[in-house]
């Protein structure tokens, strides 16, 4: 290399490059600026915010984000498993996916979010009948 006088250097770098200066400046407040807002206290988000997105069984991504949100045993085990990288595969591979109107489901679930949907219906028809049943003992 050659040596170069420093005065002589900046003035050809100033000719060749005339905007370098504000670009550096630029940059510099803009690192400023990102320093300031990640040194202040960031908002609390809320719930919704947080929520999977399941592209299989959106449902029991649902009920498994209503459970964390409780204090809990339950709760805290449901948190677990949504924040859990392990199971992630259970909201986004088909694989995955819950059937809850098989048989195999039922069986293992009496209880379940099925037991809700048949009780539901039950409801439904009992008062049919119970309007039928008080016309017959009028009479």
């Amino acid at each position: 290399g050659f040596f170069i006088h420093v005065g002589l250097y900046n003035r050809i770098r100033a000719v060749a490059k005339p905007f370098e200066y504000n670009e550096y400046r630029t940059q510099k407040i803009k690192e400023r600026m990102e320093e300031k807002r990640a040194s202040r206290i960031a908002p609390k988000t809320s719930g919704s915010n947080n929520k999977i997105k399941a592209k299989v069984n959106p449902e029991l991504a649902e009920r498994l984000q209503n459970k964390a949100s409780d204090r809990s045993k339950a709760g805290k085990l449901a948190k677990n498993l949504v924040e859990d990288d392990r199971f992630g595969g259970l909201f986004s591979n088909p694989d995955f996916e819950i059937d809850e109107e098989a048989e195999d489901f039922k069986l293992r679930n009496p209880s379940g979010v099925s037991a809700k949907k048949v009780r539901n219906d039950r409801d439904m028809d009992s008062d049919e009948d119970e309007g039928g049943y008080d016309d017959d003992y009028g009479e």
